[in-house]
């Protein structure tokens, strides 16, 4: 009984312990259940066939690509690395040198992000799109594209890419400036001027405080001298731009002296003779006003703003010639004020994606000049180059981004970091004020869209000491006695026609639709 007791207290203190069966001498062996034998089969003698795994996953099942040997198959894991970093080469790519927002590209072939290669290639196309749309039947013109409205973000929402935009806006201001009447009003303008029609009755009714010793200013000595737009739309083959220089954030740090600019623009620049030269011979090729010639203006009306507003001449433009202008009721001053406000006095409170003026290109800047001023701190006729470089305002706003928020918030618009164009104002005030004195009437509206589209030729650029259409369209229009509500109307229906062209254009051409331009 005790020894009955004790093997139950065994079997139940150790249960998984199985003990073989006793087998008699005098007895056959009995054979063992197969769950017994399962049971106490030695570890790794079990069949590969034995029941599953919980979860009813065999043993002998591996995940795809995976061997016995737990190692992942090396062509699917090489593949998986090469398709990886094919779209990461893509994005990287698309970013660097097609982003959306931007007009430049990475490898430009010009240190980075300073080209006009991509302009000037969207600028062909933008040509090709609009000739589509007008060669084509007003039933043609109908097929319009399907483009979802959240995709406009650019160009007072009109397009999708800022290179749409600018590519559009120019090839369409370029094509509606082209006429005789455009010509006439700028010649009209240039003989203003020149002060070949300036008349001594009007000059004495006026009176103004200066008044050059001859009027005629082909006679000065500053005709023939390169002020400082003499390198303004004069091609750079080191930024692949045009004008001095461009920032960028592979070219952050531009500064080298008073010197170097005067080098170099006696070297490439143009004087007021020679654009003159220039414009003169272009429309003498032809009745109206093309591009070519639009430009070779624009050129020429930045330079002789500066001779025209000489103190030997007609005076100051801002404080003899703009003032005079005002109290002959021909401008207006608040106007002028807000041209100013947006780079001078640009309100702090603004957003800063918001802003005209840039926040990495002045700071850059800032940057720049103390790292010099330390370099050059034993060597005074260094320090003397380079401060009027480092205090002028065009050189610290040269951007690097060349867009920003718009008012509203919902989309993106052009911006050269540099305000609305008062250069633009003084040389539209100065015009103005020429045209008093020659007893001719003032800049109508249509006469100021010719000279907004002769600066826009010049000043479309992709980096550099550039202005947007809309800054020239706000000066222009300022500097002319209107307001910048009439600019920003004009503005925003040259990107509505242009959008029309260019969307419109590009869709008939996907269809091949009509078969032949014009």
């Amino acid at each position: 009984m005790r020894k009955e007791l004790a093997s139950c207290a065994v079997r139940t203190a150790v249960p998984s312990v199985v003990l073989p069966p006793k087998v008699s001498p005098h007895r056959a062996p009995v054979a063992a259940s197969p769950d017994t034998t399962q049971r106490i089969a030695p570890r790794g003698t079990r069949s590969m066939t034995s029941a599953p795994r919980r979860g009813g996953i065999p043993e002998t099942a591996f995940p795809t690509g995976v061997g016995q040997d737990g190692t992942q198959n090396l062509p699917a894991r090489a593949m998986k690395y090469v398709l990886g970093l094919a779209a990461a080469g893509y994005l990287c790519d698309k970013a660097a040198n097609g982003f959306f927002l931007s007009t430049t590209s990475l490898h430009d072939g010009r240190g980075g992000f300073t080209s006009n290669a991509r302009l000037d290639k969207a600028f062909t196309e933008a040509a090709a799109y609009r000739q589509r749309f007008h060669a084509a039947e007003p039933g043609e013109r109908a097929l319009q594209p399907r483009l979802p409205a959240f995709l406009k973000r650019c160009g007072n929402r009109q397009f999708v890419s800022m290179t749409d935009y600018r590519a559009a806006t120019k090839v369409h201001l370029i094509e509606r400036t082209d006429t005789p009447e455009a010509r006439a009003s700028l010649l009209k303008s240039l003989e203003c001027l020149q002060g070949t029609l300036v008349k001594q009755e009007c000059v004495d009714r006026y009176a103004p405080s200066s008044v050059p010793a001859d009027f005629d200013l082909r006679n000065s000595a500053l005709y023939g001298q390169k002020s400082k737009y003499a390198l303004a739309g004069v091609s750079n083959t080191e930024t692949g731009a045009r004008g001095y220089t461009s920032r960028s954030i592979t070219r952050p740090f531009v500064n080298r002296g008073l010197r170097h600019f005067k080098e170099d623009s006696e070297r490439r620049g143009l004087s007021l003779r020679e654009s003159s030269e220039s414009l003169q011979a272009q429309l003498a090729k032809e009745g109206a006003l093309s591009g070519t010639a639009q430009f070779a203006a624009g050129q020429t009306l930045l330079n002789f703003r500066q001779v025209y507003a000489s103190d030997e001449h007609w005076g100051h433009a801002e404080n003899v010639i703009m003032k005079f202008l005002v109290e002959q009721g021909l401008l207006s001053q608040r106007q002028t004020e807000r041209i100013d406000e947006s780079l001078m006095f640009e309100d702090p409170s603004k957003s800063v994606f918001k802003r005209n003026t840039g926040v990495a290109g002045p700071l850059l800047h800032r940057l720049e000049t103390r790292f010099k001023e330390f370099l050059l701190r034993d060597d005074p006729e260094g320090l003397e180059d380079i401060r009027p470089m480092a205090l002028s305002k065009n050189m610290e706003n040269l951007a690097i981004a060349h867009f920003k928020l718009n008012e509203r918030g919902d989309g993106f618009e052009d911006c050269s970091g540099l305000g609305d164009s008062f250069t633009a104002a003084n040389a539209v005030a100065c015009i103005n004020h020429a045209r008093l004195m020659s007893g001719e009437p003032r800049l109508s509206m249509q006469d100021v869209e010719v000279l907004i589209a002769c600066l826009n030729a010049v000043y479309d650029d992709a980096s550099g000491s550039r202005h947007t259409l809309q800054e020239i369209a706000r000066g222009c229009f300022a500097g002319a006695g209107y307001t910048i509500e009439d600019a920003d109307a004009f503005f925003e229906g040259i990107c509505r026609e242009a959008a029309q062209e260019f969307y419109t254009g590009k869709q008939l051409a996907k269809a091949g639709l009509p078969g032949r331009p014009a």
